[in-house]
């Protein structure tokens, strides 16, 4: 195993059934599986990469969405210096919730980065959440970036992670 000069840990947030183990499935693995069974609590996954000629390790925590889990979640954001907030664009309410899973991260972690990512974009036709209304609440929100995916088709997939570990390395590297 090649050593690495950081550990970013990274959450995926977001209502159940998102697509948030999806997006990590590809991202690690690059496959794609249809039936996924629900998170409980917590599914941890690690990637490396080489960011900006700085090798780090991507810890990624696919973080359960549904409310029953929420009075565990608060544990999982300790260190956490970014997460993926996403929501099914063919879903609005997975988009209205938005707020609540912002509030949490921010509560629990001030310091984290959040992008949002609107995610099955390959069902455009089913679509419920236009790209212009991502994109206006990724900035209203603070957010450091907006992006669709598709876990499926692997559609930005690798871009979303990378995007959030060269502004994580970025935000070390300033404070240096």
């Amino acid at each position: 195993m090649a050593s690495y000069k950081y550990t970013f840990k990274v959450l995926l947030l977001g209502d159940g059934a998102v697509g948030k183990t999806s997006l990590v499935q590809r991202f690690i693995h690059n496959k794609f599986q249809s039936g996924y069974l629900m998170t409980i609590g917590m599914e941890p996954y690690s990637r490396f990469e080489t960011i900006k000629d700085t090798r780090v390790c991507l810890q990624l925590w696919d973080i359960a969405g549904q409310d029953r889990f929420a009075s565990m979640r608060q544990i999982f954001f300790k260190g956490s210096l970014g997460a993926l907030v996403t929501y099914d664009i063919t879903r609005r309410q997975s988009f209205e919730n938005l707020d609540t899973w912002i509030r949490e991260a921010r509560t629990e972690s001030p310091r984290i980065m959040l992008m949002l990512v609107g995610n099955k974009n390959d069902l455009e036709d089913l679509r419920d959440v236009s790209t212009e209304e991502g994109k206006k609440y990724a900035k209203d929100s603070g957010c450091i970036g907006f992006i669709e995916t598709s876990a499926k088709n692997g559609i930005n997939v690798e871009n979303a992670f990378i995007v959030m570990g060269e502004e994580i390395l970025q935000g070390i590297e300033s404070r240096d």
